[in-house]
């Protein structure tokens, strides 16, 4: 029975040759996301920046027209209307005008701003031209304001200091006051202011324009390149998903399937296949199927072999064993307990050896006193219990004995169960697993008590 071929011997594609391709595969691939996702990152704040520089770009030259429609409006009802029919200076429209020539908008100013955003000249060409027709028409405006109010004075308002005055020539000034009210309304209602009027307006949106026409080409070559990244990231995360489920479903028919059939194999005493599998897998069927052939050879010396712990009395791991496989052939209710006894480490070190060997005695004592004549020593400080024909109300109190059993003498023993009303049913490596488990889940609320 098995195979007596070395594990050297043993054929196979090992784990190693193929994980490691894979692993080197897979880290360019995460690598590349990160790359991709940190360049659409920087893409998507590139093209949020633009487009905030861009609305704020279309402000400021908006700016410039309306400050100089403002002006220009201003001016002319105060030119066109100086008084109003009381006789008094109509302020009100100068006041505006004031306030107006505070805002950081006029032609050079507005220039200035947009050299700093660097805008080449070419482009800033027709915002020039407009800048200067509104400097223009802002000085015929101050010098038809100057001729008005050399015929009426302004009032002591402080606003209105803000306005320069301009000096009137010497022709200007030998006028009398109706001619040069007729001067101030023939220079805002020139053609020549008119046409640089309309020079703002059209050669402002005519700027406007062709900054909204950069602003799009630039989002839509910045939305390109998001789109492709995009892509990229896409194509490169399916690529790692596909190479996840190739390398899943390999190893899952080369090694989880193997070794699932070695379970049902091994738990029927059987031989295992080792001309299937990966390398490792094929070692362990080898193996397994070397120490088969060992142990039928070697079955008359191991039976004789004492089945009782000579320390604590109880039978050992061999004999609970083959008990376990006598209670599977029934059918009766069935509790499987796994104790963990709590310190012996601790003890072993503080108190000795000798401290510890009457721990295990007493956790004995404890574990026999409560679940009776079926309880083993399975390890160092792991022992077993197995109660046939009871109901799971009776498995509780025979817990809650133990338990007392535990506090009279002293000790800590973790603990856990699993209770099958038919165990011909249940598969008992499941059963010890799951008591196992419950087992140490106690252990850990022990240990997290005493922190």
């Amino acid at each position: 029975m098995g195979n007596s071929q070395s594990p050297k011997e043993v054929g196979g594609i090992s784990a190693n040759s193929v994980m490691v391709p894979i692993l080197a595969v897979l880290s360019v691939l995460h690598v590349i996301i990160i790359f991709l996702i940190i360049s659409i990152n920087s893409t998507s704040s590139e093209l949020s920046n633009t487009m905030k520089t861009s609305g704020e770009q279309i402000n400021v030259a908006t700016s410039l027209l309306a400050g100089s429609s403002l002006m220009s409006e201003t001016s002319g009802n105060f030119i066109l209307m100086p008084v109003s029919r009381n006789g008094k200076v109509n302020v009100g429209h100068l006041i505006a005008y004031a306030n107006e020539l505070e805002n950081p908008r006029r032609g050079n100013q507005v220039m200035e701003r947009f050299r700093g955003y660097g805008v080449a000249d070419e482009v800033m060409a027709p915002l020039s031209i407009a800048a200067k027709d509104a400097n223009k028409m802002m000085r015929d405006q101050l010098h038809a304001i100057s001729l008005v109010r050399s015929v009426y004075p302004l009032p002591p308002v402080d606003a209105l200091k803000k306005i320069p005055a301009v000096e009137l020539t010497e022709a200007e000034k030998a006028m009398t006051d109706e001619q040069r009210l007729d001067a101030a309304e023939r220079i805002i209602l020139s053609p020549e202011y008119a046409d640089c009027k309309r020079s703002v307006s059209k050669n402002v949106n005519a700027f406007v324009q062709v900054l909204r026409d950069q602003s799009d080409r630039k989002a839509a070559e910045t939305g390109k390149k998001i789109f492709i990244l995009r892509t990229g990231l896409w194509v490169t995360t399916i690529l790692i998903i596909l190479i996840l489920i190739v390398t899943f479903g390999t190893f899952y028919k080369e090694l989880l399937w193997p070794l699932k059939k070695f379970v049902k194999l091994i738990t029927s005493d059987k031989s295992l296949d080792d001309g299937q599998g990966l390398h490792e897998v094929r070692m362990v069927a080898t193996a397994y199927n070397t120490l088969l052939k060992r142990r039928d050879a070697l079955d008359d010396i191991l039976r004789s072999a004492a089945e009782t712990d000579a320390l604590t009395g109880l039978p050992n791991r061999y004999r609970f064993e083959r008990y376990m496989l006598d209670v599977c052939e029934g059918n009766d209710p069935v509790a499987v307990l796994m104790f963990d006894v709590n310190n012996l480490k601790v003890t072993n070190d503080r108190y000795g050896h000798s401290a510890g060997d009457d721990l295990l005695k007493r956790a004995a004592n404890c574990i026999s006193y409560g679940f009776g004549e079926q309880c083993f020593r399975i390890g160092g400080d792991e022992f077993a219990a197995v109660v046939k024909n009871v109901g799971s109300e009776q498995i509780k109190q025979m817990i809650k004995r133990f338990r007392e059993k535990e506090k009279e003498q002293n000790v800590s023993i973790s603990i856990g169960y699993v209770y099958s009303e038919d165990i011909e049913t249940t598969n008992m490596k499941k059963i010890l697993d799951e008591a196992d488990k419950r087992m140490y889940e106690d252990k850990q609320r022990f240990h997290a008590a005493l922190q």
